[in-house]
């Protein structure tokens, strides 16, 4: 399955493997949010580490207005991406961190799974990778 979720605690984990539609991670999210274990201010990480996807700047623009608009809903607004490491990923991440931070929200990006979750359950830290 291309689209898994899971709560950790105050950490919403989206896992984005291979392939797989726009709107999946939209539905993971979705049902995530209707779970009872979910409470407000709970955090988004997204792991995208093995992810084959590559977006639009349009497509990043629309995501982060849905995602602004949960905020209303309890999601907090400081989330996390992992990613691979590779250039095109960081290339993406940037750009999803630059139309979330128009909306109001907090975008971080990582490289390494444990080091996001710890960032978004303790509030900070900043092992981040360097915006550059």
């Amino acid at each position: 399955m291309p689209v898994t979720w899971e709560i950790r605690g105050s950490v919403l984990v989206v896992t984005l493997v291979g392939d797989y539609g726009f709107y999946e991670p939209v539905a993971a999210i979705t049902k995530a949010m209707l779970d009872p274990q979910f409470q407000a201010g709970t955090s988004l990480l997204i792991d995208a580490r093995l992810s084959r996807i590559s977006r639009s700047s349009e497509e990043f623009r629309e995501r982060s207005v849905w995602m602004a608009s949960l905020k209303a809903k309890g999601l907090s607004a400081r989330c996390a991406i992992v990613i691979s490491g590779e250039p095109h990923q960081f290339g993406m991440a940037r750009m999803a961190s630059i139309h979330l931070d128009l909306r109001g929200m907090e975008l971080e990006i990582f490289t390494d799974l444990n080091e996001a979750e710890r960032w978004l359950s303790k509030g900070g830290g900043h092992n981040a990778i360097a915006a550059g």
